[in-house]
C-alpha cells in the first residue's frame, strides 16, 4: 500500500463521538489514530503516548525528590518543573484515551499553570517573595476560571477555543521573553536563559504546533500527519522537560546565593528578571491566533461525509468504497477510467471479472449510513468458472454444504427450510433459509444458533455473466447484527475474502 507523504491540505471537520477510557465514557472528538481504527500507525501512537507518559512521570518525580519538604520557596522552581512534567504526562495519557474532550482541556489548562508559575517567577514586576506568592495565587485563579469556562461552555468547540486561545498565548510568550533576554542581555543573562529559551522553543515548535496541526488531519493517514507530527510530540516533550529540569537547579541557586539589594531571598536578581511582561503576553496572544484561527481559515475545511459514516472511508485498505456521480455519463467515465490506487492492488484486481470494473446493478438509494444502523453489511461479486446451472444445483440443495467452507455435511431439520451444518472442527451451526427461488436463482439464509454468529444473514444470487468471460457471476451480500461479542465487519470481510470465496472457487472449477 502506498502511503501519501502529506494529507490533503484542508482541515477535517470535527465530528463528535464518545470515548471510553478506564471505564469512563464522555463526548469527544477523535485526536489520534488508534489500534482499532488504524492498524498501520495505531501501535506507534499507543506506544508513543505510554512511553512519553512514563518518561515525563519519571522526570517529575525525580524533580520533586530534590525539593525540600515541607514546601519552601527556596525550591519553588524545582517543584514547578516537577509538577509541570507530571501534569504533562497525564495530558499525554488523556489525549490517548479521551482524545479532544473536556477532560483533556481541563488537563491542558492545568498544564498551563506551571507555565504561568515560571512566568511569574521570572517577571521583573515581582520584586520580593510576597509578590511572587500573590502572582502565583492570581495565576491559579486565572486557570480555575479557564477550567470553569471549559466545563460550562455549551459546546466542545467553544470550550476548545477558550482554553487554547489563552494556553497557546503563554507558549508563544515564554520563548519570546527568554530569547529576548538571551539576545539583549549580558553574558551572565545569556548563560542563565540559554536552557529555558531552548526548552520552550522546542516545546512550541515541536510539541504545541504539531498538536494543533494533528487535530486538522484526524482520520487522514499520511506520513506527515500520522507519523512525523506524532513522533515530534513524543520526542520533544521529554527533551523540553529535561532542559527545564536542568535549569531549575540554576534558578533556585541564583535565588539563594545572589540577592537584590534591600530585598529578601527567594527572588531573582534584578538583572535576570524579564521586563515588559505584558507586551510579551499581548504579542503571544496575537501570534497564537495564527495556528488556531488563521491557518484553518486559509486551508479551509475538507469536504464532509454524511453523519454516522464510517471513520475510515478514506482508508484504502478497507473493502468499502463510496462513490457519488452527478450524472450517468460521469459514472460511465469512472467505470472505464479509474485512477483510484485501490484497484491497482493485485489482490483487489483478482476479485474483478476480467480484472476490470463492470456494472452489475445501478440504482439510486437514500438510506441511513452504516454507523447509524443496528447491523453492519457488506457485499462482494464473485466470478466462478463453472456454469450457473451447476452452481445453483449445489447451492439450492439445502442438504448439500460442499460449497460452504469448512463444512463436512449438513443435516436437514424437521422444517424443510432448516438445517444443521457439521464442520471439520467438530462444531455445529444451525441455519434457516428465508428465500430459495429457483427462477431468480437466489438464496437468503440466516444463522439462528445462539453465539457470535447469531443473526448473520447471507444473500447469494447467481446469474450468467452475459459477457465474453465464461462462467457464472455470483453476488454475495451479508448482514451482521452489531452486538457485544459479535463478529466485526472487518472479520467478516476477512473470512469472506480469504476463506469463503477461495472455497467456492475450488468447488466450482470448470
Amino acid at each position: 500500500m502506498s502511503i501519501p507523504l502529506f494529507p490533503p491540505m484542508c482541515v477535517v471537520p470535527p465530528v463528535e463521538t464518545r470515548c471510553t477510557f478506564f471505564g469512563i465514557t464522555i463526548p469527544c472528538v477523535p485526536a489520534v489514530v488508534t489500534t482499532e481504527n488504524d492498524d498501520l500507525f495505531g501501535m506507534e501512537v499507543l506506544m508513543g503516548h505510554w512511553i512519553t507518559f512514563i518518561i515525563l512521570m519519571a522526570i517529575g518525580l525525580l524533580m520533586l525528590s530534590y525539593a525540600r519538604w515541607p514546601f519552601t520557596y527556596a525550591d519553588a522552581m524545582k517543584i514547578t518543573i516537577g509538577l509541570y512534567s507530571i501534569i504533562t504526562a497525564f495530558f499525554a495519557l488523556f489525549r490517548l484515551g479521551f482524545h479532544v474532550s473536556r477532560l483533556l482541556l481541563i488537563m491542558a489548562a492545568l498544564h498551563n499553570l506551571p507555565e504561568w508559575a515560571i512566568f511569574v517567577q521570572v517577571s521583573a514586576a515581582n520584586t520580593n517573595s510576597t509578590m511572587v506568592k500573590n502572582g502565583l495565587r492570581a495565576a491559579t485563579f486565572f486557570i480555575l476560571t479557564i477550567v470553569f469556562l471549559v466545563v460550562m461552555m455549551p459546546t466542545l468547540t467553544y470550550a476548545l477555543l477558550a482554553e487554547q486561545a489563552f494556553g497557546i498565548m503563554l507558549d508563544f510568550a515564554l520563548p519570546l521573553a527568554f530569547i529576548y533576554q538571551y539576545i539583549t542581555g549580558s553574558s551572565k543573562v545569556k548563560s542563565f536563559y540559554l536552557f529555558p529559551a531552548m526548552a520552550h522553543t522546542i516545546h512550541l515548535f515541536f510539541t504545541i504546533i504539531p498538536l494543533v496541526l494533528a487535530n486538522f488531519y484526524v482520520g487522514r493517514t499520511s506520513w506527515f500527519s500520522s507519523f512525523f507530527l506524532e513522533t515530534s510530540i513524543y520526542v520533544s516533550a521529554p527533551i523540553t522537560h529535561s532542559l527545564y529540569a536542568r535549569w531549575s537547579f540554576e534558578f533556585d541557586e541564583y535565588k539563594q546565593t545572589e540577592t537584590v539589594k534591600d530585598k529578601p531571598t527567594n527572588v531573582l536578581p534584578q538583572d535576570l528578571r524579564v521586563k515588559n511582561v505584558v507586551w510579551f503576553l499581548v504579542i503571544g496572544f496575537l501570534l497564537g491566533l495564527v495556528p488556531l484561527i488563521g491557518l484553518p481559515a486559509s486551508l479551509g475545511f475538507c469536504a464532509t461525509t454524511p453523519h454516522c459514516t464510517p471513520k475510515d472511508l478514506s482508508d484504502r485498505r478497507k473493502f468499502r468504497i463510496i462513490e457519488h456521480w452527478d450524472s450517468a455519463a460521469n459514472r460511465s467515465i469512472w467505470l472505464k477510467d479509474v485512477h483510484d490506487p485501490t484497484f491497482e492492488e493485485p489482490s483487489i484486481r483478482s476479485l474483478l471479472v476480467g480484472e476490470k470494473l463492470q456494472e452489475s446493478e445501478t440504482y439510486i438509494s437514500h438510506y441511513q449510513p452504516s454507523e447509524c444502523r443496528k447491523v453492519a453489511s457488506g457485499a462482494v461479486d464473485i466470478h466462478l468458472d463453472a456454469s450457473c446451472d451447476r452452481v445453483w444445483s449445489v447451492v439450492s440443495n439445502w442438504s448439500d454444504c460442499t460449497w460452504v467452507a469448512g463444512c463436512l455435511y449438513a443435516v436437514q431439520g424437521a422444517k424443510v427450510n432448516a438445517r444443521v451444518l457439521h464442520t471439520n472442527e467438530g462444531d455445529t451451526l444451525s441455519e434457516v433459509y428465508h428465500k430459495l427461488d429457483a427462477k431468480e436463482r437466489e438464496l437468503i439464509y440466516e444463522v439462528v444458533q445462539p453465539g457470535p454468529l447469531k443473526g448473520y444473514t447471507g444473500h447469494l444470487k447467481v446469474a450468467d455473466t452475459g459477457r465474453e468471460v465464461p462462467g457464472c457471476y455470483a453476488t454475495y451480500r451479508f448482514m451482521i447484527p452489531k452486538v457485544k461479542g459479535g463478529v466485526s465487519l472487518d472479520a467478516a470481510y476477512d473470512k469472506l475474502l480469504n476463506v469463503i470465496i477461495l472455497a467456492m472457487k475450488k468447488v466450482f472449477k470448470s
